[in-house]
């Protein structure tokens, strides 16, 4: 069901049907890399019994195939450039399409950019719920540099966390901006216990919803879903090659 990418990243006319899934309800986890991710995104799977879709680790895994598009992916880590948006939300939405039992979908560390964003609300939906998470600059730092240190990173990358997360605050700024009352702000550095009851009480509405669904269905929403090809928005790419969260 790939789409297949060019040397010149030209966009086939690859067609998606996502009407199968259109009804089920999408969380956003989003934050700078050490903010907790993970941990969140796991807590609130936790409570709602949505899947969990790690957007890096798809790109990771694509990246191992003997595909043209896993070859470019692998070609493009290995020169630390930008995988482009719609390459991730083509892997996004395959992966969803194969989870048509879940009962809904958490997007861990999702959209990376406000070109990102807008390609997944177009072609998929909008979320019910942004998890904006935040934290310390320098909390962040320190959990980006521990991690990196225990994957064997070099020290290059290690000193650089902090210019990581700086960067990464205010382009996950910009991606808040766009959703308005969809957002819900998380201080992700509280206890556990905390956290999960305020994820609780916060989700209760989008969790209610999406029960009643279950239990009346209403019209399957119209099979549209073809990935049309997104105007530029003239932003700067900001997928790092380094996609590691404090929790990964």
């Amino acid at each position: 069901m790939g789409c297949f990418y060019s040397r010149h990243h030209a966009e086939e006319d690859t067609v998606y049907d996502m009407s199968p899934i259109r009804h089920l309800p999408v969380i956003f986890v989003n934050g700078v890399p050490g903010a907790g991710n993970q941990t969140v995104s796991q807590t609130i799977s936790n409570i709602t019994g949505y899947t969990m879709i790690r957007p890096g680790e798809l790109v990771r895994d694509e990246a191992l195939k003997d595909t043209a598009r896993g070859r470019l992916i692998a070609d493009k880590l290995q020169a630390q450039e930008d995988i482009p948006e719609q390459l991730t939300v083509d892997l996004i939405k395959e992966e969803m399409l194969q989870q048509t039992d879940a009962k809904g979908f958490i997007l861990v560390g999702f959209p990376k950019n406000p070109r990102m964003s807008n390609i997944f609300n177009r072609q998929v939906k909008w979320p019910e719920k942004v998890v904006a998470l935040e934290v310390d600059n320098e909390v962040a730092a320190t959990r980006l540099q521990n991690k990196l240190s225990e994957l064997g990173r070099p020290e290059s990358e290690i000193n650089a966390a902090r210019q990581i997360v700086r960067e990464a605050a205010h382009k996950v700024k910009n991606v808040h901006k766009r959703f308005g009352g969809h957002v819900i702000t998380l201080d992700s550095s509280g206890n556990p216990k905390a956290l999960a009851s305020t994820l609780k009480e916060i989700l209760s509405d989008t969790m209610d919803k999406s029960q009643k669904r279950t239990e009346s269905p209403g019209p399957r929403p119209p099979a549209v879903v073809s990935a049309p090809a997104v105007a530029p928005l003239n932003l700067p790419a900001i997928d790092a090659p380094i996609e590691v969260d404090g929790d990964k």
